[in-house]
């Protein structure tokens, strides 16, 4: 394994825990933030560290290699590419269609006057569905012109 990732590691569990001890001493407002955020960080630092530290024994560099290369292979297979396009482009209308949803619901929610402040809601949902949407065209576009 590289160095920068032990970097990383390192870093990540420090400012982890750097945000989870503030936050354990300083009682505000966004202390369970803070004690959420520094945990979270502080866990993916260690495990980072823990496959660092595996990964770079002798005994373990052969079967690293190996992983490498399979994860190499891969990256680079069309037919998993291509599903991978395919998936994410599936995921992507899912969302975009119960972001929809999520807007006529709230619509109907909010005339009933069972929930508060939903035309707020209903101009975020819209908002984010308009910018996912012309995310999409503007990928899809650039992408064109480039291959």
């Amino acid at each position: 394994m590289k160095k920068s990732n032990l970097w990383c590691a390192l870093a990540y569990a420090l400012l982890g825990l750097a945000i989870l001890l503030a936050g354990l001493v300083w009682e505000t407002r966004l202390s369970s933030l803070m004690v959420g955020f520094g945990a979270g960080l502080l866990g993916s630092g260690a495990m980072q560290l823990v496959r660092y530290r595996k990964w770079t024994r002798p005994e373990n560099a052969e079967a690293y290699r190996a992983k490498l290369e399979e994860e190499q292979i891969d990256l680079r297979d069309e037919r998993k590419t291509m599903l991978r396009d395919r998936s994410g482009r599936y995921a992507w209308l899912l969302g975009m269609g119960l972001c929809a949803l999520s807007i006529m619901v709230f619509g109907v929610l909010g005339a009933l006057e069972i929930v508060e402040n939903a035309r707020m809601v209903i101009l975020l949902l819209a908002v984010y569905l308009l910018v996912q949407y012309g995310a999409g065209v503007f990928f899809y576009r650039r992408l064109s012109k480039k291959y």
